[in-house]
């Protein structure tokens, strides 16, 4: 099994990643840590509890950063960037939004640990060595990274979902977890461990329909209801914002991001296309401030050790998800 603690910001496909995660034979899901993202803190924090609950397991919760590093210290950073907000609206005056501000699960009973996510990684990966696996912007771990760079050696793994090598989407030139706290994302690129990144260009190459989300709900139980309607959910709100993933704008069919970071540790044959790249964030805070970029140059030697994913099939995700599903029941 995997021992893994999972850092993220929780909406659809952390949602997504985190029942992947609990249901799985081959992962340990020793911790989920908490930061902030599409979201406010608040807002991903009860998400997480309320998945976690959801799902009746014993999995401890920790609520890290509320903000990123030093994003927000120069007050006019992101003026360049255009149309943040994925939102519309309609002509009933009604605003849809790509994220909901909360889950559609009752709300948490249980609380998160009292100990901050920062120490708890730092403290965690001193004694032992995990799997790290990030999913939302990388404040938390790359806090934990600043404050004791040892810690690198006892993260076997760490999987990151962020950044787009041809694509974008928070902004012109940026994913949404880069963007978010670019120097977060540069530090965890640079950590003296084995880097595996996701981004949109492998995330996008899967997308999932509304007949795909119902044939997980058909599955039964209560974590396959959940994980098939938060797709049904995500396409139906994806068409009402105007968001495609394809070359057609009628196409709403939606990628479930995090849950591949999950998936490629317990089989990564489905990824198709990975390769070893050196790589880059842009920290500039210009238009292309959060900027995945990959030197190719032969003439330059590797840096570190960057491994990133362009493509996967999605038939194999699919038939993957449907055997843990099944496997839960």
């Amino acid at each position: 099994m995997r021992k893994i603690i999972l850092d993220c910001d929780t909406g659809t496909d952390d949602a997504m990643a985190i029942i992947m995660a609990a249901l799985s034979k081959d992962i340990d899901l020793s911790a989920i840590t908490c930061v902030h993202g599409n979201l406010p803190l608040r807002n991903t924090l009860e998400n997480t509890l309320r998945v976690v609950e959801m799902l009746g397991i014993d999995v401890p919760v920790y609520k890290g950063c509320p903000e990123p590093m030093v994003q927000h210290i120069l007050p006019g950073r992101i003026l360049n960037v255009r149309g943040q907000q994925q939102k519309r609206t309609d002509e009933n005056g009604e605003t849809a939004r790509i994220h909901d501000e909360y889950l559609p699960l009752p709300k948490a009973t249980i609380k998160e640990q009292p100990q901050h996510a920062v120490s708890f990684l730092v403290d965690t990966l001193r004694r032992e060595k995990l799997t790290v696996v990030a999913v939302g912007p990388g404040t938390n771990v790359a806090m934990a990274l600043r404050m004791d760079p040892s810690i690198a050696e006892n993260i076997e793994e760490l999987v990151i979902m962020g950044g787009g090598v041809s694509c974008s989407n928070i902004s012109q030139a940026a994913e949404a977890n880069f963007f978010w706290d670019p120097e977060a994302a540069s530090i965890l690129l640079s950590a003296k461990t084995k880097v595996t990144v996701f981004p949109l260009d492998a995330t996008t190459s899967a997308l999932f329909t509304e007949a795909d989300g119902n044939d997980f709900r058909a599955v039964g139980g209560r974590a396959s209801d959940f994980f098939g309607s938060l797709i049904v959910e995500f396409v139906q709100r994806m068409a009402k914002v105007g968001i495609s993933n394809t070359a057609d704008p009628d196409d709403h069919s939606c990628a479930i991001h995090d849950a591949l970071c999950i998936l490629y540790l317990i089989d990564p044959s489905f990824v198709t296309d990975i390769r070893h790249e050196t790589a880059f964030v842009d920290v500039s805070g210009g238009f292309a401030d959060g900027m995945l970029i990959v030197d190719r140059r032969s003439y330059f030697e590797k840096i570190g050790d960057v491994n990133i994913a362009y493509r996967v099939d999605k038939q194999k995700v699919k038939n993957l998800i449907l055997d843990i599903l099944q496997s839960a029941n």
